[in-house]
């Protein structure tokens, strides 16, 4: 699980994959100190992994292209 703080917020991921479907990359966000906070984003790749330790350094890949997060908790981009 990829984890970062951006502009005061706390970012994790998580994957999933099933068989043909393409990976599922799961972004929480949540302000520091504000557990009240929490957002939850969800981003499907556009590619499927033979292994989950696979998909799981593709959500890795979703938190580290996230530059920003807005006073709603709105990361940008947030894209594979």
């Amino acid at each position: 699980m990829g984890t970062r703080e951006i502009d005061g917020w706390t970012v994790c991921s998580g994957a999933f994959q099933s068989g043909d479907v393409p990976a599922i990359a799961d972004v929480e966000i949540q302000r520091e100190g504000d557990p009240e906070s929490s957002r939850f984003f969800r981003v499907v790749t556009d590619c499927t992994f033979a292994e989950l330790g696979d998909a799981k350094s593709a959500s890795d890949v979703v938190v580290d292209r996230i530059e920003s997060i807005d006073e709603n908790g709105v990361p940008y981009p947030l894209t594979y």
